[in-house]
C-alpha cells in the first residue's frame, strides 16, 4: 500500500485543512485559519493540493474527512463532500 494516495480534510472549526499522502508521507498539506467560507473554499483547496502534488481525482484509493469535535455545520460540509466524492 505504498503507492496508495490518500485525501484527507477537514472543516470542523475555523479552518479549512487537507492533506494528500502517499502510503505514510506527506506530499502536501494545507490549512487555512478562516471564521466562515469553509463551504465555498473547500474543493478549491482540494484541488490546489491535488494540483501541487501533480494528481488528479482518479488517481486516488482513500478519503478521509475530519469528524469533529467540532461545530455541527463544519462537520456537515466535510462529510457532505467526502460521500460526494465517494459516489463520483
Amino acid at each position: 500500500m505504498a503507492d496508495t494516495l490518500s485525501l484527507g480534510f477537514d472543516t470542523s472549526a475555523a479552518h479549512c485543512a487537507a492533506a494528500l499522502l502517499q502510503g505514510d508521507r506527506v506530499l502536501v498539506q494545507r490549512h487555512e485559519e478562516m471564521a466562515r467560507g469553509q463551504a465555498e473554499r473547500l474543493f478549491p483547496l482540494l484541488e490546489e493540493v491535488l494540483a501541487e502534488a501533480g494528481a488528479g481525482w482518479r488517481d486516488l484509493s482513500v478519503l478521509g474527512c475530519g469528524i469533529g469535535p467540532g461545530n455541527f455545520t463544519g462537520i456537515r460540509i466535510s462529510v457532505a463532500a467526502a460521500r460526494g466524492l465517494a459516489l463520483s
